[in-house]
């Protein structure tokens, strides 16, 4: 859990970079934000051949790239897998949110929301895109992006970090209960949906509430599983999809 803000690099990689002797990098729940290159990959990048990288759960907002790449870059020979992770307001000539430079790179995207959806990320010199399931291309409605807040806005509650309490918006961000539905939800508090938020926050005790179209239910129901205040077929569903699921590892 990691936030990594306003750096900058001449050449590659602004904010985090993998590239040497066939480096591997894994992020989970990471703020990645304002980062800048002169050349390519503004938040992140994947250099030289064997270098390989996993996003999960993070939000990518606001780096940018004088070439290509702003939130995130990959060279030849590179592979990246990103789930449940929020690329927006990213800033490039060259594929603003992703780039990818050339075969044999291969890059695997599921349960995201990209700004512009496919349209957002360049593919070059035969580089292989798999745009997998639960994509999305809509406003994630985060918090106050100018003052550094990207917990997502909700009309259930989100967590404020100024006055340390939750708080209720009167919008909620498309990115809430919308990651990948074999992810655990870890830590996240009634209601949630029974789904993992998409985003750095999603999977934490943090994470903003799911909002069903009426009041939050006071009362904790017993066999309520996504806290809408019913016990019906969707809890049923929810459980059986992670019946096997290991005890969630904690996050703040």
């Amino acid at each position: 859990y990691c936030t990594i803000v306003e750096n900058y690099a001449a050449q590659i990689g602004g904010g985090v970079y993998s590239g040497i002797d066939n480096s591997s990098v894994a992020m989970t729940h990471c703020v990645i934000v304002g980062n800048t290159t002169a050349k390519w990959g503004g938040g992140l990048a994947c250099a030289w051949s064997g270098a390989s990288m996993k996003i999960h759960n993070c939000t990518i907002w606001g780096n940018s790239a004088s070439i290509s790449g702003g939130g995130l870059g990959c060279h030849q020979g590179t592979s990246a897998i990103v789930t449940n992770s929020i690329l927006w307001g990213n800033m490039s000539p060259k594929g603003p949110e992703i780039y990818l430079q050339k075969a044999p790179t291969e890059f695997n995207i599921t349960y995201s929301n990209v700004a512009g959806g496919q349209a957002g990320i360049s593919v070059n010199g035969g580089s292989k895109l798999t745009w997998g399931d639960g994509n999305i291309d809509a406003d994630p409605c985060f918090a106050d992006p100018g003052s550094h807040d990207y917990h997502l806005k909700s009309e259930a509650g989100r967590w404020d970090s100024n006055i340390q309490s939750w708080i209720q918006d009167d919008i909620t961000s498309l990115c809430i209960d919308a990651g990948d539905p074999m992810s655990p939800i870890g830590w996240e508090l009634f209601p949630n949906g029974g789904f993992v938020n998409m985003g750095a926050y999603g999977g934490t005790s943090k994470a903003s509430k799911s909002y069903f179209g009426e009041p939050i239910c006071e009362t904790i129901v017993a066999g309520d599983i996504n806290g809408d205040g019913q016990v019906n077929r969707v809890d049923l569903e929810i459980m059986a999809l992670h019946w096997t699921d290991d005890e969630p590892i904690s996050f703040p």
